[in-house]
């Protein structure tokens, strides 16, 4: 498919919030759109169709605690034996174990609060309707929380500045081949959420306790969502490979210790790497420019294909960004093995929408110029909730021959 562009020169002007197409008038990216000739982003290619979920078993619940007796301390504790506590009824929760990594600053709280309002709109372009829900309290009011946060009040999460332990049970109703078959599915995830600096060894930002939690987390961990964001590794302070390195060495060294490497002394994890910030101008207009972006039709949601995904990711580390981006794409592939890393192009908000839910290049950025602030057009979160689903398939998968992947804390 032929694109056709015309991008004039960004001007500084302000923009309104409800554009109209047929008007020449300042866009919400600053751009004049007297003459602008704009029909389409699609290039040439189809999108790659994933096979079917596995089938997993549902998720057991809690016996009902029995009604409470009477006290009458002085009979029982002198002819009674003493009464357990009620134990939960059946196998324990199948699930896996995915930490979220990356420097400083690149996104992982709001990576996360986004989660469930990707699993709402899922359904919107999958065959799989899921089902967000915290398995404790504090986990319950992260999920409410993240939805406030971003689609009402239009505002990013706060940074984390402590340990959080988030547990989410994810349950889906998804469609057979040909549509004729439903199933359910369903699995638990457990994320330990730590501050950034706590993924940078020689950070004195943090206690020492919490880096050695951050180790022991991850060398734990069965999957990894790896956090890489373009803008921020250009700043020195923040840059990728000051919190990679440092991590993944003393990971390789506790996963030896424990006789865990993979024969070719790689580490067991599957990853999945997320080149974050796909909708902010300073990613999208180059990577428009370079022909990675893919649209399936005018209005419809740019995206980078789930084939050129790593292709993208190269072109990033080596053209885009280059200097210790090179380093960390280089150092990815010594510690972890080629075919248990995926790669996905992300953004925790998404793409401004117009008032008929379609992608305007005219008018697409999706953050106020303060930066504080999310635009009005609701969160469209791209390839959020997706990763998290690769990586409990591909666990799921390897996992068949035997042994469970759930772990408890430790």
């Amino acid at each position: 498919m032929t694109t056709h562009q015309h991008r004039p020169d960004p001007e500084p002007d302000g923009y309104g919030d409800e554009a109209d197409p047929l008007e020449p008038r300042q866009s919400r990216n600053g751009r004049p759109d007297a003459d602008r000739a704009w029909q389409s982003l699609a290039l040439d290619g189809k999108p790659g169709s994933g096979g079917p979920e596995p089938q997993l078993p549902p998720l057991p619940g809690l016996d009902p605690l029995p009604a409470g007796a009477a006290d009458s301390h002085t009979v029982s504790d002198r002819v009674m034996p003493p009464t357990a506590i009620p134990q939960m009824s059946g196998a324990a929760p199948a699930g896996v174990r995915i930490g979220v990594w990356g420097a400083s600053g690149s996104g992982k709280t709001t990576f996360l609060g986004a989660v469930p309002i990707g699993a709402i709109q899922h359904q919107q372009r999958a065959r799989v309707n899921w089902v967000v829900a915290g398995m404790d309290a504090s986990s319950q009011e992260f999920l409410l929380d993240s939805v406030d946060q971003l689609a009402s009040q239009h505002r990013f999460p706060e940074a984390t500045r402590a340990q959080r332990d988030l547990r989410w049970s994810f349950t889906g109703d998804a469609q057979g081949t040909g549509g004729f078959r439903r199933r359910r599915i369903s699995f638990a995830l457990e994320v330990l959420d730590l501050p950034g600096e706590a993924f940078n060894p020689r950070s004195n930002q943090v206690a020492e306790d919490l880096h050695e939690q951050a180790v022991t987390h991850l060398s734990n961990c069965d999957g990894l969502v790896y956090l890489f964001d373009p803008l921020l590794d250009a700043n020195e302070q923040t840059a990728s490979i000051n919190y990679f390195y440092g991590m993944a060495t003393q990971m390789a060294a506790r996963v030896r210790d424990e006789n865990r490497l993979l024969r070719n002394g790689r580490l067991p994890h599957h990853v999945a790497v997320c080149i974050t910030k796909f909708d902010h101008p300073d990613v999208f207009e180059p990577a428009l420019r370079a022909r990675w972006v893919y649209q399936e039709q005018p209005g419809a949601i740019p995206r980078v294909l789930d084939h050129q995904a790593r292709g993208f990711f190269d072109w990033i580390c080596n053209s885009f960004r280059g200097g210790s981006a090179r380093l960390v794409r280089d150092a990815l592939g010594n510690f972890f093995h080629p075919d248990r890393m995926s790669f996905y192009a992300t953004s925790a908000i998404g793409f401004r929408l117009n008032a008929n839910h379609q992608f305007d290049y005219r008018s697409y950025v999706n953050v106020e110029p303060d930066g504080e602030r999310i635009c009005s057009s609701p969160p469209t979160p791209i390839n959020v909730i997706e990763p998290l689903m690769a990586l409990e398939e591909r666990l799921r998968g390897s996992s068949r021959g035997g042994g469970k992947l759930w772990r408890g804390r430790g």
